[in-house]
């Protein structure tokens, strides 16, 4: 697998522009930002193959994507960014955000849907699309949370989602459930979160087991790489004493982008077009 070290001019697939995605010196390059309409790397490679599964044109973007999406089912798990921008002036467009003090189902005082993945209040086969971006590493039990999906995906209806992957490692649950209660099992780590000055709890770090993991929850799964920049020596992996010292030293001083490196991964799973019925 050829690894790059430099960002490049390329289509961005929110707004459509031909532009090169720009970063820091040392920020991780999947958090490099189109200079047009300010979307990062996985914004535009998650946006690019929902258009290139929804899509036969070659290099459409999001912003052109009603003609193809407008009677389709969609929900996102993000109430803003580039992504949700893009969608939301569709006719079919659902959004949500997770809030610890608001019921899933109803919503806060601004009016935004509050909605656990792990105990979703939509009707089973209910989207024909669902995006996830960058959440299941922060969710308690997320082997719940991709059966829910699946639950409220039509058949044939797709999951397509980013995560931080750690190439080449075992999925690591960073915290487990038992008897209802958080067992924290390593080191508390915590990515940037808009909505919580804190930042959001990591409880899995997931590896390249992913895949046999969600198709055994009964899904089929298509990992596809958009941006390979990083060899899996590079990407932190944080288990022991000394990576995590380094962690809380790019923590304190609000640079986890440039210690968070990954590639750009997108994952799309799709629910079966027939049931298999259970005769027992």
């Amino acid at each position: 697998m050829e690894i790059m070290k430099d960002t490049v001019n390329q289509f961005c697939s929110i707004c459509g522009k031909n532009s090169q995605f720009l970063c820091e010196a040392d920020v991780s390059l999947r958090e490099a930002r189109c200079p047009y309409c300010g979307a990062s790397q996985r914004n535009s490679d998650l946006a690019k193959i929902i258009m290139r599964t929804f899509s036969t044109i070659e290099n459409i973007s999001l912003l052109q994507a009603e003609p193809f999406l407008k009677n389709m089912e969609i929900y996102e798990a993000q109430s803003s960014g580039q992504v949700h921008d893009a969608l939301c002036r569709l006719p079919h467009y659902t959004c949500s955000e997770f809030f610890n003090d608001i019921p899933s189902g109803q919503k806060n005082l601004n009016g935004i849907l509050c909605q656990d993945l792990q105990n979703l209040t939509f009707p089973s086969d209910n989207f024909d699309l669902i995006i996830t971006q960058d959440i299941f590493e922060h969710i308690r039990e997320p082997e719940k949370a991709f059966v829910e999906i699946r639950r409220v995906l039509k058949p044939g209806g797709y999951h397509i989602f980013t995560i931080p992957y750690n190439e080449g490692k075992t999925t690591l649950r960073r915290i487990t459930i038992e008897d209802g209660k958080e067992i924290q099992k390593c080191p508390p780590v915590y990515h940037g979160d808009p909505l919580r000055d804190q930042g959001a709890l990591v409880f899995t770090d997931f590896g390249s087991d992913l895949i046999t993991r969600i198709e055994k929850l009964g899904f089929s799964l298509v990992t596809i790489p958009c941006g390979i920049w990083y060899s899996p020596s590079e990407i932190p992996y944080i288990i022991d004493e000394t990576s995590y010292e380094t962690y809380l030293k790019y923590y304190h001083t609000n640079e986890l982008c440039r210690f968070f490196k990954y590639n750009s991964w997108v994952f799309r799973s799709q629910k079966p077009e027939t049931q298999v019925k259970n005769n027992a």
